[in-house]
Order: C-alpha cells, then structure tokens, then sequence
C-alpha cells in the first residue's frame, strides 16, 4: 500500500465526516502493524488532552506522563500508526505549552522523533496530490504545524552552546520549515486561512526563539531567510500590507478569520525585522532585512507603505505594524520622511490618546511604542516634526499621568529629545521629578528598545539633567538631598548587577566582591552611562560638600558603583559594545576621566578629616589606585592619562598600604610599558606627576628598588633618561628628578646600578646645585646629601660639590639649608682629603655660625649634626676648638634650656661639646 493510501485510511477514521467507511489493515505511515495494538478509547484522549492542558495550570500531570517511560512508548506508537493521531497531536502540543521542564521535554522530544517525524509527514502531504484532495488535509496540516510552533517555542532552543545536540536539531528544523512555509501559506483550499495563520504564528515563535539563541544558529537563520527566501520575505510585506478576506464561508466568520490573517502577518514581519534585547551578532542580519522591507514599502509610489498605514489603524494589527515601521526607521532616512508627514503624526497621537481599541496590556504597549517611533523619527530628520505642539501635548500628559514605566521611559525620552530639538516645553519640576523617580523605582518592562541604541532609562536621565541645569542653586540643593538622587544611584547599581532588582530599600548595601553578569546595557547604554556620570558631577559640583558626605557612607552605593565603573571586567565589557562600526573609540576614556573627576573632590575641597579617612579607607580597601593605573595602562591613550596619574599620586602620598598596591600594579609588564613612555614623551605634566609616584615609591621602602631600577633600565640607555630629565626645561621636572635620585639612594644600601650605569648623571646632579630655582636646589642638596653618605664610587666626583653646597648654606629655602648641612656632614666623615677640602671652604666655621644664629630651629639641628659627624675627623676638631666652639655652644644650650618646649636641637648641642672636650678627642 502506497503513503498516499495509508494517509487517507487513518484519516478517514478520524473524520467520518468525509463519507469513507473505516477500511482495517495496515495504518502506519512507515508500515507498522497495528492490528494486534489495542485501540485507546476516545474518553481516554479527551481525558489526557484536558490532563495535560496549560489552561489549568497543573504542572503534576504532564511532569508525570513525560518521566512515565510506558507513555512516552504509547506516544511513540500513537505517532507511527496515525490511528490516534490527532489526539496525540493535541496532547504534545499541550506538553509543550507548558514549558514544566526542559530538559525532560527535550529528552520526550527526542524519543518521540520529534520535530522530524512533524516535517516529514507535513512534505508528504504537500506533496501527494491525493491526500491535498481529501476535506480533512488542511486541519490535519494545521494540527502538525501547531505542534512544531510549540517545539520552536520551547525553552530548550534558546541554547547558548552551539555544540548542543538539541540546538543542532532545532536549526535544521527551522531550515526545513523555511523551505516548507511557502507551500504552506499557498494552499488553495485553505479558504479559513487557518493554516496560513498557524504557519505565521509558528514562524513568528521560531523568530522569538531564534532571538535568544546561540548568535551563530541565529545569524545563519536569518542570513538564510534574506538571502535564500527573499520572496517569502516579500509575501510577508504584501500580506501585512493588505486585507486577506476568507471565501465562501459565512460573513461574520470570515470578518473574524480575516482580522486573524491581517494580525498574523504583521505579527511574522516584526518578529523578522525587530531588534532583539542584548547584543547579540545577529543585529545586523536583521537590520539588513529591516532595510529590504523599508525598500519594498516605499517602492512604486509608496503604495505598500500607504496600505500599511492603514493597517496600523486596526487593532489587530496595529502594535506589530508599530513595530515593523519602528525597525525599518532605524535603517532607512528615506522612510522616515515618508513618516513625517502630518497625516501620519496624527495616526500616531491617536494611539497615544487611546483612540484606537485595545486590550490594556497592548494599549500600553502600543503606546509606548509610538513614542518609540515619534522619538526616532525626531532623531533621524533632525527638525521638528508637524504636529509638534499637539505630540508634545500628548506626550506632556502621558509623563505625568502614566503609571507603566515603560510608558513613562518613552514618554521621559521624547520629551528630552523634544527640549534639545528647541520645543517650548513646561514642566512642573516636581511633578516631573517625581514621575522620574516613579519610572525608576518601578521594574522595566520593554516593548520595543528605545532608538538608536538608547538605554530604558536614558531618557530619563536626560530629562532630569535637563531640568538640573534648567534650576538654581537651591534646585539642586533639594535634588541632593531628596531621596531620588538615592534613588537614582541604587537604579544605576542594579544595572551594573550591584543590587538586585526588587524595592529599592534605604540602607540596601551593594556587594561589590560578587561575580556578577555583565550590565544590562538594554537598561542604561553605553552612552547612558556617561549620561549618568554627567548627572553626577553636575550634582558634585554645585553641592560637593553633601555629596562627600554620601560618598563617605559605609559600604555606600556612591562609592559601591564608582569602583565598579573602573573595574577591569567592567570597562572589557563597557569596550566591547564600542567595536561596531558606529561605535565611538573615545566613550571608555571619556567614563574613566569622569570618573577620576568625581574622585578627586576629596582632594580639591578642605574636607573633614573624618570623612576623608572614612573615603581614603574604602579606596584603600577597593584597591581603586591599582585599578586606575591599569585604566590608564589598557584603556587610556597617553595624551588622556593626566588626570588619572596626578589622583594616583595623590592617593598614594595619602596612605603608604596604597603605594604598596601602586607599587604591585606598576610592576606589571603592560604597566612598565607605560610609564617607560611617559618618562619618553616629552609630556611635563605627566612626567612630573610619574617622578612624584617613583619618588614616593622609593621613600617608602627599599624593597620597592628592584621594581624602579627595572623600569629606569627598560629605557633606551642611549637617550640618558635620568640625566636627560635633570636638564630638563621644566623646573619642576628638573627637582622631581633630583628627588627620585635622592629616594633611590636613601635607604644605605648598595648604589643602583641604574646612576652606576648612566655616565654624567652625577655632573648634571651637581650642576643642579646652582640651578635658578629654588625647588630645584632643595631637591639637588637632599640628592647630594644621600650620595655622599653612599660615598663609594660617587666620593671623587662629590669633592667638585663642596663649593656649590657651601654657597647653599645661605639659601633663602630653610629646607635647602637643611640639606646643605647634611650634606656636608656627609662628605666630612668619608675621608682626610675632604675633610682638609671643608676647612679651606670655611665649611666648620660656617656651620657653627648656623647652628648659633639661624632663625630656623630645623636648620640649627642640622648644622650640630654635621659639625658632630665632621667633628670627628682631628683636624676639623682642632679647627672648631679655635674657633671656640664649646664656649658658643654653651651660650646656645643655655638659651635652649629656657625655651619651652626644648628645642631638638639642646641634646645635639649638648653632644657636640662633649666632643669637643680634650678628655673626649684624647
């Protein structure tokens, strides 16, 4: 018996309807025996139809019948003989809708055969000229095209793993479909446009699932359907665009069949065209079918375009015109001034006024989604629109009467764009603060993406700096101390997965440790991003003073969502969405500056010292300077990295545990890199900061050495960089290079082999002795001093310093003084050559007079030092006895003693007459 036949004889039982009397024999499509299987009876289908229907909510039936391993054999059984097929048909469908368990519907679709067995018997049937003459064909195709919807919508197909057996299943599936779905929406006899209508709504769930699917399946689909299907992709616009009246049934029914049709398609076209939410790559596929579709409306005179209008009129098909019109505006300028024409604008403020009948949920929706469209048109024509005044009216009433977030995004959005555009628009800041605040306290729930990439919450954001900047001083005042600038903060920590979403409580404390996923940039963009930093420091700047104060509260969200601004992760992630070809390079830099700018208040105000520790202690505890520094290493061109290196410095001469974490960082390969280029670049601001932080490094611990000797070695030896920057043009390069030699030779170990390697780096140090600036010449003496305590290879070369250090000794800075003396002192102690050279410079008699008569009590200190270490060579003793020391230093001790309290200077004093004592030298 041929299929044809076999076909027909299991139907005709089903449908007695057609005349045929019940033939026994051979059943099965694939010639399984079924005369010795019992035949379930009718009462019993019904019963596992209504059993398993999702109507009823019971997940217990359906959960047991899919691990009941006897069901899934009957099931089986059921499929291959067709005697039952219908209710078995029925009976899937509902397991499917259910969507109880993916794993065990996947593992049910797999034994069963399904959705191969669906696809075969739906080509047979196409294709046997027979069985299509038969009554009973079309409700049989239906029947099989439903059930392969609810495959195509179940859960198990929006895998991310393309390895994943299902996924392979479920796009060879889709393909097969694909080439099907012509024959299936050109069936003569389907006169109920039932079976179209079941096609397009299964097409239209293979589009949904294909949006949340692994991006390579996705992209191969709709590359497919653009390019291998292009009169499918036709058929859809015509049938969107046009009334498909049902024939030779009654006229109510075919009205109510026929509004089915004219929603079905426009319902497969968006599915097609839209935009789903994330970042998937299938985005451009889709925009390049939203652009054939956007062709084919406005070609020859417009006339689809003219009759799509008129669909979105209908209710049925209104919110997926909505949304078709919306996509193909992103792609075609052409089509948007199509659009911006009047009579369209008023089809549009009809459905922000409700006019056109819906059910509430796609009343919202198709509000929301006109706002979308009007928003985008504004954009893209780049003037006002017509109908300006009465948009705005509307839009104006939605904002302050709507109690849908979503509504009020859009509404927020327009408005913002409308205010840019040059629109007069009056709003009541209160009222239009506390819809804000409404819109962000309330969970989002997108209709449509807002336009051109724009977050859900971007417009509001914009709105509300409008209206910031529109106020006075006393406007913001308010605004940083109402609960909505929490509220915004909290909203923006949700996004980046700081807080969960739910009530936004006071006091809700974010987990920055936690591993999160990656922000939800459909919420708030990339450019929303730093839409909201720019809020901030607006906030920052007019009410710096409160704002430190919040971000100073413990495991605050202020501080909490600026650390994970400049997380690495973060910024990958934030970098990543910048890679297309409309992305802007400078958006990442453009986050990290703002956000180095909010981190520098502290710093730039005279804060209370409470709150500064209380902020020091949670940038110290989130490791931000070593996150900065690698912010400026990965994400910041050299030109840009000023303000970030001059806040690193300052945190770092602000607690030493941070200039542990700098020191950590920098010693990285990609950070020494970077700061080799800095010391190479010429840049004055820049390298006068990087010489401040290596200076700093080098204070604080020897054990730091290791790490600056192998950044100053990286460097090309050829272009001398320390002696280079000694001579630099600058003079504040010029003393931050004497300091890091200093602080290089501070800690009285081994001398460097970075200044033992670099031939002249002494000369051009001494030089800097009698450099014009004063700075200069403090940092120089306190460099000098350091190398003449190392003495070693540097002791020939630092006889040449006596003079220049001698004249410093009547340096205007007491610092430089200071150093000058020590200095001396240092030399003193190494050798008799240097010694004989300190008493022909006057050196002993010129530190005693200091040590009686200057008017700094620092400098005095030093000058009895040095006196006390060059005292012990004999003949310096026998000078400074001549020149009657002891009796001059018995006159400063005396003085001392009166003072209160006690110069350090009285116990120096008090030590170098006992040096000087015959007894003491004998």
């Amino acid at each position: 018996m041929d299929r044809d036949n076999r076909i027909t004889q299991d139907y005709e039982k089903e449908f007695p309807e057609s005349g045929r009397a019940e033939t026994r024999g051979r059943r099965s499509i694939d010639s399984v025996d079924l005369e010795t299987e019992e035949v379930d009876s009718d009462e019993e289908w019904q019963h596992l139809i209504q059993a398993t229907s999702p109507v009823h909510g019971q997940l217990s039936a359906p959960l047991n019948l899919l691990r009941d391993p006897a069901f899934v054999q009957r099931i089986q059984g059921m499929l291959e003989g067709a005697s039952h097929l219908r209710p078995a048909l029925h009976v899937i469908n509902n397991l499917l809708n259910t969507r109880c368990d993916s794993e065990l519907l996947c593992t049910f679709c797999s034994d069963t055969g399904l959705p191969s067995f669906l696809l075969q018997l739906v080509g047979c049937i196409l294709e046997s000229t027979s069985v299509k003459q038969q009554p009973w064909h079309i409700t049989l195709l239906t029947d099989l095209i439903a059930v392969l919807s609810a495959f195509f919508a179940s859960d198990f197909n929006q895998e991310q793993d393309a390895e994943r057996q299902s996924l392979q299943v479920f796009q060879s599936t889709a393909s097969r479909f694909l080439a099907l779905l012509p024959a299936l929406l050109a069936q003569p006899t389907d006169v109920e446009n039932r079976l179209q209508e079941e096609s397009l709504l299964c097409f239209t769930h293979l589009c949904e699932s294909m949006d949340n699917a692994c991006c390579s399946v996705s992209t191969a689909f709709y590359t497919s359907f653009l390019v291998d299907h292009g009169p499918l992709l036709d058929a859809f616009c015509f049938g969107a665009s046009c009334d498909q009246p049902a024939q030779e049934v009654p006229q109510k029914e075919a009205q109510k069949w026929s509004e089915g049709l004219a929603a079905a398609f426009p319902a497969a076209l968006a599915a097609a065209c839209a935009i789903p939410r994330g970042h998937a790559t299938c985005h451009k596929t889709k925009k390049q079918i939203s652009k054939r579709i956007a062709e084919k409306l406005i070609e020859k005179d417009k006339q689809l375009l003219m009759s799509f209008l008129l669909r979105i009129e209908h209710p049925a098909s209104s919110l997926n015109g909505l949304k078709v019109l919306y996509a193909c505006c992103h792609v075609s300028l052409t089509l948007c001034h199509c659009l911006a024409t009047p009579e369209v604008f008023c089809s549009l403020v009809c459905h922000l006024q409700g006019k056109v009948p819906l059910v509430e949920v796609a009343q919202v929706q198709a509000t929301e989604a006109s706002l979308r469209l009007l928003s985008l048109l504004l954009l893209q024509v780049q003037v006002l629109l017509p109908q300006s005044d009465l948009v705005l009216k509307e839009t104006m009433e939605l904002f302050n009467a709507a109690t849908t977030a979503s509504v009020l995004s859009a509404a927020g959005l327009l408005l913002a764009y409308l205010i840019q555009s040059g629109a007069a628009v009056e709003l009541r800041r209160e009222d239009a603060l506390a819809a804000i605040s409404k819109a962000l306290v309330e969970p989002a729930e997108l209709c449509l993406l807002p336009p051109l990439g724009a977050g859900f919450y971007d417009g509001l954001l914009l709105l509300l700096r409008q209206l910031l900047s529109q106020g006075g001083a006393a406007a913001v005042r308010d605004f940083a101390a109402s609960e909505i600038w929490s509220i915004v903060w909290h909203r923006f920590a949700m996004v980046l997965h700081l807080t969960s979403q739910g009530p936004l409580m006071e006091g809700e404390t974010p987990r920055v440790d936690h591993h999160a996923p990656q922000p939800d940039w459909n919420l708030i963009s990339p450019q929303g991003t730093l839409l909201f930093l720019s809020v901030a420091l607006f906030v920052f700047t007019r009410e710096p003073h409160q704002c430190l104060l919040q971000l100073a509260q413990p495991n605050g969200v202020l501080m909490a969502t600026l650390n994970k601004l400049l997380e690495p992760d973060f910024l990958e992630s934030l970098a990543q969405t910048q890679l297309q070809e409309d992305g802007d390079p400078d958006l990442v830099p453009a986050v990290v500056l703002q956000v180095c700018q909010l981190f520098c208040f502290p710093f730039g105000l005279d804060t209370n010292p409470e709150t500064l520790e209380i902020i020091m202690t949670s940038l110290k505890d989130s490791e931000i300077a070593a996150r900065l520094l690698q912010a400026c290493v990965h994400r910041l061109p050299l030109s840009e990295t000023e303000l970030p290196l001059s806040l690193l410095c300052r945190l770092a001469l602000s607690d030493e545990d941070i200039t542990e974490q700098v020191a950590r960082a920098a010693a990285s390969e990609g950070a020494t890199a970077f700061l080799s280029a800095i010391l190479l670049s010429g840049e004055v601001a820049l390298t006068a900061d990087l010489l401040s932080l290596l200076t700093h490094i080098a204070r604080v611990s020897p054990a730091h050495l290791p790490f600056l000797e192998k950044l100053l070695c990286s460097l090309p030896p050829a272009s001398h960089p320390l002696s280079r920057l000694l001579c630099h043009q600058d003079c504040s390069v010029r003393a931050r290079a004497c300091s890091l030699i200093g602080n290089l030779l501070r800690h009285g170990q081994e001398v460097p082999l970075v200044l033992q390697g670099q031939a002249g780096l002494l000369e051009c140090l001494l030089e800097r002795l009698a450099d014009e600036d004063g700075h200069v010449r403090r940092s120089a003496s306190f460099a000098v001093g350091n190398a003449a305590y190392q003495a070693g290879p540097f002791l020939q070369t630092l006889g040449k310093a006596v003079p220049w250090v001698v004249s410093l000794l009547s340096d205007s800075q007491a610092k430089t003084r200071c150093n000058a003396a020590s200095a001396l002192g240092n030399l003193g102690k190494h050798s008799v050559e240097l010694g004989d050279l300190l008493i022909q410079s006057r050196v002993p008699d010129l530190l005693l007079d200091m040590a009686c008569h200057d008017s700094h009590p620092d400098v005095q200190t030093a000058a009895l030092i040095a006196l006390r270490s060059i005292g012990q060579q004999p003949r310096i003793h026998q000078v400074l006895v001549s020149l009657k020391a002891s009796e001059k230093l018995e006159a400063l001790s005396q003085v001392s003693t009166h003072c209160s309290p006690r110069p350090s200077s009285t116990r120096h004093c008090k030590k170098l007459i006992h040096l000087l004592q015959p007894a003491h030298h004998a």
